[in-house]
C-alpha cells in the first residue's frame, strides 16, 4: 500500500441521516408542513433516534424543518410572501454572480452553461418534461445545474455561501412544480438566450434576461407551494379521520 494512501473517514450517522432526510424533503417525498416522526425515520434509516434527532436540529438551523415544542417536528412550509422573498434574494445573488463570472472568465462561464444545455437536450430526447424528470431525479435537475454553474464560475465564496441559504428551498419548490406549467417549459429556451447574450458580450442584457427569468418563475413556485400545502392539509385531515374512526371502533 502506498504511503500516500489516505483512508476516507466514514460519515457519522447524524450526517447520513441528515443527507437522507434533506433529499426526501427536497424531492417532495415529505410534503410541506408534514410531521416528521423520529421513530419512523429511525426505523427507515436503520439507526437509533439520537442521530435522527440531531439531524433534524441541524436541518432546523438550515430552515428545512420547523421544531415546535410540545407539538413535534414538521417540514418547512413557505408562505407566498416567503417564496417571493426567496426569489428576490435569488435574483440579487445570481445577477451579481453572473457579473463576477464574466469578469473572471467569460469563456469558461459559457462552456459551463453550454454543458448544462447539452445535458438538458439529452433529457428532453429521453422523453418527459424537465419538471417531470426533476421530480424523479432532483439531483439531475438541469435548471438547478444551469443556475448553479453561474454561482460556481463567479469564484466568490461569499456569494456562493449566501446562495446555499436558499438552494435547498429552491430545489424543493422546483421538485413540486406542475409538469404542465408553461413557464417551466420555457426554461431551456431562456437559458439558451442568456448564453447567447454572454457569448456576444452583451452582459447588461444577459443580466436583465436572467432577472426576468427568475421573476417569471416566481408565480410558478408560489403555485407549487400552494398545491403542496393543500396536499399536506388533506393528508392531516385524512389522518385525523382515520384516528377518530379507530377510536370509535375500540372496545
Amino acid at each position: 500500500m502506498s504511503t500516500e494512501t489516505k483512508l476516507e473517514r466514514p460519515q457519522s450517522l447524524t450526517t447520513t441521516a441528515k443527507t437522507h432526510i434533506r433529499e426526501a424533503i427536497v424531492a417532495g417525498e415529505f410534503s410541506f408542513g408534514s410531521q416528521l416522526s423520529e421513530s419512523v425515520l429511525a426505523n427507515r434509516l436503520g439507526v437509533s433516534k439520537t442521530p435522527v434527532r440531531e439531524a433534524l436540529l441541524q436541518l432546523k438551523h438550515e430552515g428545512l424543518v420547523d421544531v415546535q415544542p410540545q407539538s413535534g417536528t414538521f417540514v418547512f412550509q413557505p408562505t407566498d410572501d416567503q417564496v417571493r422573498e426567496i426569489c428576490r434574494f435569488r435574483e440579487v445573488i445570481e445577477t451579481a454572480a453572473l457579473r463576477f463570472a464574466v469578469l473572471r472568465d467569460s469563456a469558461a462561464l459559457v462552456r459551463r452553461l453550454e454543458e448544462t444545455l447539452t445535458a438538458d437536450d439529452e433529457v428532453g430526447a429521453a422523453g418527459g418534461s424537465a419538471a417531470e424528470n426533476a421530480a424523479t431525479h432532483p439531483q439531475n435537475h438541469h435548471d438547478a445545474a444551469f443556475h448553479g454553474a453561474i454561482l460556481d464560475c463567479s469564484g466568490n465564496p461569499y456569494l456562493q455561501a449566501s446562495y446555499r441559504l436558499i438552494s435547498d428551498k429552491i430545489n424543493a419548490l422546483r421538485s413540486r412544480l406542475d409538469k404542465d406549467d408553461t413557464k417551466t417549459d420555457l426554461c431551456h429556451q431562456t437559458h439558451s438566450t442568456i448564453v447567447a447574450l454572454i457569448r456576444g458580450g452583451d452582459i447588461a442584457e444577459a443580466s436583465k434576461e436572467l432577472s426576468i427569468h427568475i421573476r417569471s418563475t416566481e408565480e410558478s413556485y408560489i403555485r407549487a407551494s400552494q398545491c403542496a400545502r393543500g396536499d399536506a392539509a388533506s393528508h392531516i385531515v385524512r389522518q385525523r379521520r382515520a384516528g377518530a374512526s379507530t377510536d370509535r371502533r375500540a372496545p
